[in-house]
């Protein structure tokens, strides 16, 4: 959204978090035309709030991001985007788009018919990176064939860790060895992980340690290689997040460093993403008894997710907590949205000769709302999203002193005030029902464990010291038609360094091999 302001078109977000009158108001402006781009997620598709001013929306285009979100063979399947097709009742003449970067040709083809497109019509962009060498290494001493490669490679990355402490953990291990690094996670404060990315955007850092949080919306052209540490779980996430780099065009390389307990050790986290019945209904009874929430209440109501209290109130591990939310996410049953930022909000909801009276006779908020009115246009008729941290500097007030004046305000009934949130929020999709007697579909979760295991599988085989060309094991799984060999990634490289140089003991997963690679297959 911010980066469609930026380029002045005038978007909008319906988010989790927000409260029914700026729901309301961002719907009532989308509906008188007052907005060109309105971002929402499937999931309000359902409220009685959107479906109300529906109709009366000039909608010219409905485009759906994460369009594999739709199939129930994509590799994220969730159940609101099937509701996306009702929109289609209301607008028949509207075209639709669906847009996703990792759909194999069923979901492709799948995609289709769930969203009552009229006749097949795909337009694909090749999956093949020229630019971009696939690598993955096998061995004892993860770290040190990471900092081989750091070595070895000039320019900037990403490398993906699967906790967030060993994000900090390894950031902390790599300044100690000489290389610029920040940590970034979804459980930072938004600030913290602004001030990350931005440092790494400028090049102040040459890495960022992070979790799968980092990299959506970040379009950083200069990214010369993407390590992971442990495998995705799926083939889906690993060339998404390896394609990371080298989006300039320039020789980049996405690398996989694994011990030989890492393909166990990933099974086993998608088989324990399968929570039992009992674990599930455990965990919703324990999230409504901490927000109070009673029978039939609730429904697209968003509450703060505090995952290690949850999990201690229904007696299991934060692992097995957060996996049966996932359940009931797939189910339908609730949203999550895990440490989103959702910004501090301003509305003015007094009459315009108030706030001129204080604007002119209140030394002590009048200059405020003076500035307030100077950045934000049309605050009398809609929630505006503020950023404290600038108003302190243009008033050059403390942060403490504009967060205090606006709760001033609020308790005036000059305004609403909502301050920003960063914590994971769980939305609920349908009113709060009884925990014992909450059901999830046996054989859907049984279809969607085995697609999980098979995805996993497809990931191990990948991963295989023994496999066939990387590049071409990812474009056969994307259904793409294979022409030749890559020549740059480590078993291409390999063979052809021992036709021309026999060496039977060579180690495939020696990171020596990268210079020789550079020597012999030069990208421009």
């Amino acid at each position: 959204m911010l980066h469609a302001r930026a380029r002045g078109i005038a978007a909008k977000a319906v988010m989790s978090g927000m409260a029914r009158h700026e729901v309301e108001s961002t719907l009532e402006e989308a509906a008188l035309g007052h907005v060109s781009l309105l971002y929402v997620a499937p999931e309000r598709i359902a409220s009685e709030l959107f479906r109300a001013r529906l109709a009366r929306m000039p909608v010219t285009l409905i485009a759906v991001d994460e369009a594999h979100c739709v199939s129930q063979w994509g590799y994220d399947f969730r159940p609101s985007y099937m509701r996306i097709p009702e929109l289609r009742e209301v607008f028949p003449e509207v075209p639709i788009v669906a847009l996703t970067a990792t759909a194999t040709a069923e979901v492709a083809q799948d995609i289709q018919p769930s969203l009552r497109f009229r006749k097949s019509n795909v337009f694909r962009a090749a999956f093949q990176r020229p630019e971009l060498t696939f690598w993955v290494s096998t061995g004892e001493d993860k770290l040190g064939r990471l900092f081989r490669i750091l070595d070895a490679l000039p320019g900037s990355g990403i490398v993906y860790v699967r906790d967030r402490r060993g994000t900090l953990d390894l950031a902390r291990t790599m300044v100690a060895q000489g290389t610029t690094a920040g940590y970034y996670h979804a459980g930072l404060p938004h600030a913290e992980r602004e001030r990350v990315q931005s440092e790494w955007l400028s090049g102040k850092l040459r890495y960022v340690v992070a979790t799968n949080a980092f990299g959506m919306g970040i379009d950083k052209a200069d990214v010369r290689s993407v390590i992971h540490l442990e495998p995705p779980p799926d083939l889906e996430s690993y060339y998404q997040e390896a394609g990371r780099a080298g989006r300039d065009g320039h020789r980049a390389h996405a690398f996989l460093l694994l011990d030989e307990g890492d393909p166990e050790r990933m099974l086993e986290r998608v088989r324990g993403g399968f929570p039992s019945i009992d674990q599930v209904r455990k965990t919703y009874q324990a999230f409504a008894d901490m927000h109070g929430i009673a029978l039939g209440a609730g429904e697209f109501e968003a509450y703060a997710l505090d995952l290690r209290d949850l999990a201690r109130r229904a007696a299991l591990a934060p692992a097995v907590a957060m996996n049966a939310l996932k359940a009931l996410e797939l189910d339908g049953s609730i949203a999550l949205s895990e440490g989103i930022h959702t910004p501090s909000r301003v509305h003015f909801i007094c009459d315009a000769r108030t706030v001129h009276a204080l604007r002119v006779k209140d030394a002590k908020r009048g200059p405020l709302l003076e500035t307030l009115l100077r950045l934000h246009g049309g605050l009398f008729d809609s929630p505006a999203s503020i950023d404290e941290e600038r108003l302190s500097q243009l008033l050059q007030w403390s942060v403490d002193q504009v967060r205090n004046t606006l709760i001033d305000l609020r308790r005036m009934d000059v305004l609403t005030y909502h301050a920003r949130n960063d914590a994971p929020l769980v939305t609920l999709l349908v009113p709060r029902r009884d925990a014992q007697r909450l059901t999830l579909d046996p054989r859907s979760l049984a279809d969607r464990e085995k697609r999980a295991l098979d995805r996993a599988g497809a990931m191990i085989a990948y991963c295989s010291p023994s496999a066939a060309c990387r590049e071409s094991q990812l474009l056969r799984y994307f259904d793409e038609p294979l022409t030749k060999t890559c020549g740059r990634c480590d078993r291409c490289t390999r063979r052809d360094r021992s036709e021309r140089n026999p060496d039977p003991g060579i180690d495939p997963s020696d990171i020596d091999l990268l210079r020789w690679e550079a020597d012999h297959h030069a990208v421009s």
